[in-house]
């Protein structure tokens, strides 16, 4: 081989091996680039099929774990009925001088599907924790650590937040509403107005009340999420707490129908309380999100400014 030839071989290795070792670079870059959170998001990317068939395991799972739940449900819903019909028991003996409490049907078919109704409602709340986890495993891989984090918190803090609200409906408010609408029932001069409760009415109201108050117990969680996508301040809840002292009246009148000041001020003195920490979580936010832009402005300040004027060695 003569020199030229080996030379010009020479000149092609290292032509080759250059834009190897610049792909290599390039793609170390590129790699460099994607975050931890990006990389795993972008393993986890499916296909549609694969994303239906993901979907249809999920489901089925979780109506398996229902249908578990609602033949459990059935065996003991006596317990179900008796455990939710025990403050309204608990008002008949107060509002009727210890007479024991009594409940009619209307229809031969009532109490079948009052106590369908209970075992359905037990059933959703026993399997609710597994089809929630079935639910956050279909959609977690799509979100960020951040995203994951966020909706972990409003979750949590929405399912703590209403049973909290439904114990404190069924332990402290039913039982004065109830005792103040069984003590209609009195003796006239000549007559008497006897109760007839029926099962189903009963089941209904109890359910409303407990579903109410954990509704409005939502509070702080629903602020809390407008405060931090900015729609609400702090400094807007504060001015309107005068107003939502007198809210908290009105809805604890409406809940407790009672002509006592003591069983509205049971339902009105929480709800004032949750607004009043409402403000509070809606400050920790706004203060957090001005340390971060602080804290980010900051780190740009450090960095030397980048001048826009071409240097004489460029």
């Amino acid at each position: 081989m003569s020199s030229a030839e080996q030379s010009a071989s020479d000149e092609s290795a290292k032509s080759t091996s250059g834009t190897s070792d610049g792909a290599k670079a390039d793609g170390t870059e590129s790699a460099a680039g994607v975050t931890p959170d990006q990389a795993e998001v972008d393993a986890s990317r499916m296909s549609f099929l694969e994303h239906l068939s993901e979907l249809r395991m999920r489901l089925r799972t979780a109506a398996i774990v229902f249908l578990a739940a609602v033949i459990g449900s059935f065996v003991v819903v006596k317990h179900y009925f008796e455990y939710l019909t025990r403050p309204a028991r608990r008002a008949w003996e107060i509002a009727l001088q210890g007479r024991p409490a009594v409940f009619h049907f209307g229809s031969p078919t009532e109490p079948f599907w009052v106590y369908t109704k209970i075992a359905i409602i037990g059933a959703l709340v026993l399997a609710s924790p597994v089809v929630l986890w079935e639910l956050w495993k279909f959609v977690a891989p799509g979100l960020y650590k951040k995203e994951r984090r966020l909706v972990m918190a409003i979750t949590a803090a929405t399912g703590g937040c209403f049973i909290g609200g439904s114990i404190f409906g069924y332990a402290v408010l039913c039982t004065p509403a109830l005792s103040y609408m069984f003590s209609f029932a009195e003796k006239f001069n000549g007559f008497e107005i006897q109760p007839t409760i029926m099962m189903g009415e009963l089941v209904g109201f109890m359910l409303a009340m407990l579903l109410g108050t954990g509704v409005a117990f939502e509070l702080p969680v629903v602020l809390a999420v407008l405060g931090w996508i900015g729609l609400v301040s702090a400094r807007q809840l504060w001015k309107f707490d005068k107003y939502a002292l007198i809210l908290s009246a009105v809805v604890g009148g409406v809940l407790t129908p009672g002509p006592d000041v003591l069983s509205q001020l049971l339902m009105a003195g929480p709800l004032f309380a949750l607004y009043n920490l409402s403000i509070l979580i809606v400050w920790l936010i706004e203060r957090a999100r001005k340390r971060a832009i602080d804290d980010l402005e900051k780190s740009d300040s450090d960095e030397p400014p980048t001048s826009l004027v071409p240097t004489g060695s460029s």
